[in-house]
């Protein structure tokens, strides 16, 4: 009877630590996912950061976002739609 009780809480304790490691290691695949995300995203800003002091890419995000157009240049808007 004692035998059976030891054998049944070994086989408990293996269950337990088995549906733990798997959870840790869901979680340490999802960490590492999101730091993927996070380099991913370091990277792209340390790129934008480098631009920040270029005149060029300085002036390409000004006619992008705010439609700078230099003296003597015209502004063409398209409405989307083709010729036929």
């Amino acid at each position: 009877m004692v035998i059976a009780i030891g054998v049944c809480l070994t086989i408990a304790l293996f269950i337990t630590r088995g549906v733990e490691i798997r959870h840790l290691r869901r979680e340490l695949y999802e960490i590492r996912r999101a730091q993927e995300s996070a380099l991913v995203e370091q990277t792209d800003l340390r790129e934008r950061l480098s631009e920040k002091d270029d005149p060029t890419a300085i002036e390409e995000q000004a006619r992008k976002r705010l439609g700078l157009v230099k003296p003597g240049e015209e502004k063409v808007i398209f409405d989307g739609e083709e010729s036929r």
